[in-house]
């Protein structure tokens, strides 16, 4: 009796995969030296494969995600079924983010390297990416957390972070910046200056206008990174520059070093003011 062709084989495209007492097999075989012995198990991980999930996985090269795995212990498992150098293999279901890709709108899985769009390893018929975004879990020595990723994937950019490192070793803040075309770009631009309407940047020691070396503008606004002993952060640069004060801030210290509390204060003159 002829058995049961399901598909061409998807491993050495030569012979056809028949359902068998094992499970589901390629037939081709002209020589001991010349034959492909590919095969898809009756059952993986006490999940019963049918007709329709080896024929999805010998179409496609993979099964949609199931969540009826078990382990040996008893613990289910959620995976697809894929077809990797010539063997039928497990690949885990990751953990997705809430905001969708912003390029193409697939699922935005948490990878152990970083986080990558579904489509990431999806090719086009001419072998390019259907979609370009990954974003590493590390950039530029700081760890990017998920937080920071959910507002970069709804925003297109981050909050202003500190903590990242360049080549040369010398630390800096930046906001991370999402492009149309995928890429990851750095945007130390925390707000437009009050004065001038040009971009307040975080220099090494303050926060400066991008037009204090324009001759025409020559613009001195600048706003100290660390006043009576206390830093200041981009978002009170931020809420400084957009409502000419900050709420009360505690950590400021006298001349004597008591703690004290106080507010900053964009005067007329555009100086800075501790009240």
């Amino acid at each position: 009796m002829e058995l049961r062709k399901i598909g061409i084989c998807p491993v050495c495209g030569k012979g056809q995969i028949v359902v068998g007492t094992l499970g589901y097999s390629c037939n081709y075989f002209k020589t001991m030296d010349d034959k492909c012995t590919f095969n898809i198990y009756h059952t993986y991980w006490n999940k019963t494969i049918t007709e329709d999930i080896a024929e999805q996985l010998i179409t496609k090269g993979k099964t949609e995600i199931f969540h009826d795995f078990m382990k040996k212990d008893g613990t289910p498992f959620s995976a697809a079924l894929v077809i990797e150098s010539g063997k039928v293999v497990p690949r885990f279901a990751n953990k997705t983010l809430e905001h969708p890709c912003p390029l193409c709108g697939g699922h935005i899985e948490v990878l152990l390297s970083g986080y990558a769009c579904t489509n990431y390893n999806e090719k086009n018929t001419d072998g390019t990416r259907k979609c370009k975004l990954y974003i590493p879990r590390t950039i530029a020595k700081r760890d990017i957390p998920i937080q920071a990723i959910e507002a970069l994937l709804e925003n297109r950019e981050t909050p202003f972070m500190s903590g990242f490192s360049s080549n040369s070793g010398e630390s800096f803040a930046a906001k991370l910046v999402l492009t149309s075309d995928g890429r990851i770009s750095f945007d130390n631009t925390i707000c437009k200056c009050p004065k001038c309407d040009g971009n307040i940047y975080m220099g090494k020691k303050a926060y400066n206008c991008s037009n204090y070396k324009n001759e025409t503008i020559k613009c001195d606004f600048v706003i100290w990174r660390e006043m009576s002993g206390r830093k200041i952060t981009p978002e009170e640069v931020l809420e400084l520059c957009e409502n000419k004060e900050t709420k009360i801030l505690s950590g400021f210290h006298d001349k004597d070093g008591n703690p004290m509390e106080r507010k900053l204060i964009l005067n007329d003159d555009f100086k800075i003011k501790l009240i």
